[in-house]
């Protein structure tokens, strides 16, 4: 469970920096859009929104819960789609970064 602490400090950046550049929403997301199958829910809500109502809700649960993690395949993680997503701002660039920890973390998690 090495990598709980330093992924969910990872996870609050994320989020305290999308809330900085106004990527975080206050409004509740529809349960049939969170209830989508498809990869980062690609049809019913942007990346932006997977990550705030998918992906940090279900890694701070398995964190909170001292749970495994997923691992993630080294390039295969989650910077590809931010990449595409976030590609305007100084803010877009900082979350990127923070993504690209996460994908390294997610990498590291299966060799410890």
């Amino acid at each position: 469970m090495t990598n709980h602490i330093p992924l969910g400090r990872v996870l609050a950046s994320l989020q305290q920096t999308m809330h900085g550049a106004g990527y975080w929403s206050d409004i509740a997301m529809s349960a049939e859009a969170l209830s989508n199958q498809q990869p980062f829910c690609i049809d019913t809500m942007n990346f932006n929104q997977w990550l705030q109502y998918v992906f940090i809700p279900r890694m701070q649960s398995l964190i909170d819960a001292e749970q495994a993690l997923p691992s993630f395949v080294k390039g295969q993680g989650l910077e590809p789609m931010a990449s595409e997503f976030y590609k305007q701002t100084q803010a877009d660039k900082a979350i990127i970064v923070l993504i690209r920890q996460v994908d390294e973390l997610m990498h590291m998690k299966q060799f410890n």
